[in-house]
């Protein structure tokens, strides 16, 4: 005879909150309107200095191909929910394509606190911040964080109900 399994209910599933492709986004930016200068300081110093022109072309170039790839590399990184919280669990998932696949557990029997966290006027504005999991013999401070949750105080109700279930 087989024994019962413990099944596992879904409880909501989603992604870290879209404010992480703000400041890659204002890096591209720059650095491809960077490169489009240099682009352009290339072409008048053609006639000039010709070995400053094919410098500075190269240079542009290379700084293209890199901030493209960085960038996708960077989006393609995000492409599966980040936080996936059951009646038994709650898993944080970390991952950056080929460098890093990280995944956090915390039973819920052992968490004895959790906080929503908003600090500072674009988390307050934008409606994100982040979840602190008190786990229990870890110092001040310590414990699990969660970043970037969208409306983290709503998260927080929803496993403070779980808690109370269980």
């Amino acid at each position: 005879m087989m024994a019962p399994q413990n099944h596992e209910r879904l409880v909501d599933a989603f992604s870290t909150h879209w404010i992480k492709y703000a400041m890659p986004a204002f890096v591209l930016f720059v650095l491809l309107m960077t490169a489009v200068l240099l682009f352009y300081f290339a072409g008048l110093s053609t006639h000039h200095l010709m070995w400053l022109s094919h410098a500075t072309l190269f240079f542009a170039l290379i700084l293209l191909v890199t901030v493209h790839h960085w960038f996708f590399h960077r989006i393609l990184s995000d492409g599966m929910d980040d936080v996936i919280i059951t009646d038994k669990r709650i898993i944080f998932l970390d991952s950056s394509l080929w460098l890093r696949d990280d995944m956090q557990e915390i039973a819920l029997g052992q968490i004895r606190a959790v906080e929503a966290r908003k600090r500072g006027i674009l988390q307050n504005v934008f409606h994100y911040g982040s979840l602190w999991f008190d786990t229990g013999g870890s110092a001040i401070g310590g414990g699990k964080v969660i970043p970037l949750v969208p409306h983290p105080h709503r998260k927080a109700k929803e496993i403070l109900a779980l808690l109370e279930m269980s």
